[in-house]
């Protein structure tokens, strides 16, 4: 009777700190509240500029995470988040990436912290984040 009971609580523990199934597969609309690039033609020790909010959706379909902005599609590979050591990573979160993207998506609270980056042109460096909500 009490191992049955530790194994449901077991269970329970596990799901509560996977990504839910459905969160990831419904569509979520995301708003950049703060985003900044840097210029590496910038002189040294000044701001680096903010750049336009944008406005993009989210899509999962056959394992992949479709971001779709400005009538482009972009497909990245996800995986849960797991904290590492005393990393303080969501609970319930999953990274994902595409080439020179990475997008972190807290699926507890619908916040996202996105990077672009490319060793190859050093002015397409920027950082992002924001919200979303399940459509």
């Amino acid at each position: 009777m009490i191992a049955k009971r530790v194994a449901l609580a077991g269970a329970l523990l596990l799901l509560s700190i996977t990504p839910s199934a459905s969160q990831l597969r419904r569509p979520m609309t995301c708003t950049e509240e703060a985003s900044v690039g840097l210029d590496a033609a910038t002189p040294e020790g000044a701001k680096p500029q903010p750049q336009k909010a944008r406005t993009f959706s989210l899509v999962t379909s056959g394992g992949l995470l479709t971001v779709i902005s400005a009538g482009r599609s972009d497909y990245y590979e996800c995986q849960t988040a797991s904290p590492r050591l005393n990393e303080r990573t969501p609970r319930n979160a999953i990274k994902c990436q595409n080439g020179v993207y990475f997008l972190l998506i807290d699926l507890n609270k619908l916040n996202f912290v996105e990077a672009q980056l490319n060793p190859e042109e050093r002015n397409a460096i920027k950082v992002s984040y924001g919200s979303c909500r399940i459509l």
